[in-house]
Parts: C-alpha cells; structure tokens; sequence
C-alpha cells in the first residue's frame, strides 16, 4: 500500500468511529435521560400521626401512617408547611425526600430510618 492510500485510510477511519461512538453512547444516554429527568420535580412522603413512628423501618400497613406517596415537591413542601411549619424533610410529622427516577417510591419503607 502506498503512502498516499495509507493517509487518507487514516483521515477517514477515526471519523466513521467518532460518528458511530456518538450514536453508541449518545442514544441510550438520551434515552436514559428522557425517561428520568421528569421525576427530579416529584418528592415521596410519609404523613404520620406522631414522630414515634420513623424510629425503626416502616411498614404500609402501620395504622400511624395516614397517607404516604409521591408528589410534586411543591404540594410536598405545602404539607410541610401546614403540617410541621416547615420544619424540613427529616423531622417532625410530615418526612420526605427528593426522587431521582422513576422508581422512587421502591424501598420507600427503610428511607426514613434515622441514619446513625
């Protein structure tokens, strides 16, 4: 092979690979980002009648639990106010915390678990 065919092999080669590297990563990225990104807005929250009940891991069925369930951050932080005069996401009555994804509320049940 001569010389001239060896640089012009090389000047296309990484092209076609930078292109199909971008369309590797790229979609599944966007993808994973189109389906995630939403839920960054939402909170998943336990309303309790009495603090008592977040010292060990909950469970759905305890009759202290009034409601639990994810919301947008905004009704959450709302709750917090008229429940617990915004005393944040780790004390009092009203506890929440922030989702990442669409299964947010998966394992919700030892979320609220004083951490030690």
């Amino acid at each position: 092979m001569s010389e001239e065919k060896k640089k012009k092999a090389k000047k296309k080669f990484p092209r076609k690979n930078i292109i199909a590297l971008l369309i590797f990563f790229g979609v599944p990225f966007f993808a994973y980002r189109s389906c995630t990104s939403g839920y960054t807005d939402y909170s998943y929250y336990v309303h309790a009648k009495d603090e008592a009940v977040f010292a060990a891991v909950l469970k759905s069925t305890d009759a202290r639990i009034i409601k639990h369930g994810r919301k947008l951050r905004a009704e959450v932080l709302s709750l917090d106010s008229e429940i617990d005069n915004s005393d944040g996401p780790d004390h009092g009555k009203l506890r929440w915390y922030g989702c990442s994804g669409i299964d947010c509320d998966e394992g919700w049940e030892g979320s609220f678990v004083p951490r030690k």
